[in-house]
């Protein structure tokens, strides 16, 4: 049973290997479809032949064997009789016709004549008693001059064909005639046409043309894609079919139609960003400066009633320049992390020390706005490898923001966990609701809280853009939460090394 299976398990797999390769190559499909079509071209051919050859063949009518038989007989006849010099051989012969006449079969006709013509034996159909010689043997002639020269021939209508021999019996001449209507040998002579070629080069077109139909279509289709597509219809897409080079090529243009598009989009977006930021940039720079100006012409002008006011102005314009220099600094930071080239500069840091230096440092702001910060920190050292300086930046931004943004006597929540493949650093505060769509656009450059919703007024909107930067260069992710009166903001870096 096993010596069994296995062949066909064999062949199976064989048909399968056979069946990819044909289905991966186009050009090995087209072998296989001009094979196939000449296969069934000849099959055709070979079918049709019989039927056109009906239609073409032309019956021949051999009369030569039975002539050559009549003859033969009465030569037979001729030269035993001659050997004998004896009439007993052709009385023989007359008898063996008459009974064949008796029996209803088709007999000869025997005549023997002297030189005179006169009939001397005869057999019973025979109705001549004298005949003449000269006319008796110019028509055995003329039927030997034009009777057919052999098979092949076809003789059109069916005539007595006569024989005769001359015999002497005993010093006494005598002439044997012999007729007899010839029986006919039926044989057929076909032409060959060239229908049956035509037919079958017809079927090879027609099914050559038909097997190759769908792979025409997918050439077709590929090109109205590549037309399409350069025109600028980069959404547009080709249907893949089958799993050969035309499969391949269509993957392939599909695909650079997609790369296409998002680089235009990606440079679109980033021509808009552009724009925003230019906007942006000018008005926010515009604002603080527009300040600066109006107070120094006031001071210039002397369009004070004291020296307190001369010192307001002097106060007023000194905080905007600070504003000013604040938006610059940002603005350049972003730019800076948001280059392609700009390279970190990282090493392990120990995050619990960074968080408690920058923490201590902020104190003096934090009881300035009557709060409180709470730390919940992991007992052992949690480190990671990071850039220093930049992830600095990103928490004191963060911590920044928590405070403009806390509740009057409100609490700050800063906490630091180690996770299985990251630390989680989370910066939680009091504060006035948020919606989600600002939820969503809270880290967008430049985007600022709804002014008539929020009692903080100063800030460049690059803070949480410049730290979601930070955290992406660093492989983490960060997102905000809000909840019960509670804006959070949860960091994920990744744990690169542990001390």
């Amino acid at each position: 049973m096993k010596k069994i299976v296995k062949p066909i398990v064999f062949i199976k797999r064989l048909i399968q290997i056979m069946r990819t390769s044909i289905q991966k190559s186009i050009r090995i499909q087209l072998i296989t479809t001009f094979v196939f079509c000449v296969f069934l071209g000849f099959l055709v051919t070979r079918v049709t032949t019989p039927l056109f050859e009906d239609m073409n063949k032309r019956a021949i009518i051999d009369y030569s064997s039975s002539m050559e038989q009549i003859n033969m007989e009465a030569k037979s006849t001729a030269e035993t009789t001659a050997e004998e010099n004896s009439i007993v051989a052709i009385n023989n012969m007359i008898e063996d016709e008459n009974q064949r006449l008796k029996n209803g079969q088709n007999a000869l006709k025997v005549l023997v004549t002297d030189e005179t013509g006169k009939v001397l034996y005869k057999t019973k159909q025979a109705q001549e008693v004298q005949i003449n010689l000269h006319d008796m043997m110019s028509n055995v002639m003329s039927f030997a001059i034009n009777a057919p020269a052999g098979k092949g021939e076809v003789e059109l209508s069916r005539r007595e064909f006569i024989t005769f021999y001359p015999v002497t019996i005993k010093g006494k001449n005598l002439y044997l005639f012999v007729s007899g209507i010839p029986e006919g040998d039926v044989s057929y002579e076909t032409k060959k046409g060239p229908f049956p070629f035509i037919i079958g080069f017809l079927v090879f077109i027609f099914t050559f043309f038909y097997i190759t139909k769908r792979k025409m279509k997918q050439i077709e289709a590929m090109a109205r894609g590549v037309k399409e597509i350069a025109k600028g219809n980069l959404a547009y897409r080709i249907e893949m079919k089958g799993q050969d080079e035309i499969a391949s090529l269509t993957g392939n243009i599909n695909h650079m139609a997609e790369e296409l598009m998002v680089k235009i989009e990606k440079e679109r977006k980033v021509e808009k960003q552009k724009n925003q930021l230019i906007t942006n940039v000018s008005h926010d720079l515009r604002t603080p400066l527009t300040s600066i100006m109006g107070y120094l012409s006031l001071l210039r002008d002397g369009k004070y009633e004291n020296n307190q006011q001369h010192n307001e102005y002097i106060k007023i314009a000194y905080s905007k320049s600070e504003q000013l220099q604040n938006l610059i600094e940002d603005l350049f930071e972003y730019t800076k992390l948001t280059d392609e080239n700009f390279v970190l500069d990282l090493q392990e840091v120990c995050i619990n020390k960074l968080l408690d230096q920058l923490i201590e440092e902020l104190v003096p702001q934090i009881e300035e706005r009557s709060l409180t910060i709470e730390k919940k920190f992991s007992d052992e050292d949690l480190y990671a490898v990071v850039d220093s300086e930049q992830t600095v930046r990103l928490f004191d931004n963060l911590l920044m923001n928590a405070i403009k943004y806390s509740k009057d006597n409100g609490e700050i929540l800063v906490s630091l966990e180690k996770q299985p493949n990251n630390l989680k650093i989370s910066v939680a505060n009091y504060s006035e609701e948020f919606t989600k769509e600002e939820l969503e656009n809270l880290f967008e450059r430049f985007y600022k809280k709804d002014q008539s919703r929020s009692r903080v007024e100063e800030g460049s909107g690059l803070g949480l853009a410049i730290a979601k930067s930070i955290v992406e260069l660093q492989g983490g992710e960060i997102q905000a939460e809000y909840e019960d009166g509670v804006i959070r903001f949860i960091i994920l870096l990744p744990i690169l090394g542990e001390n």
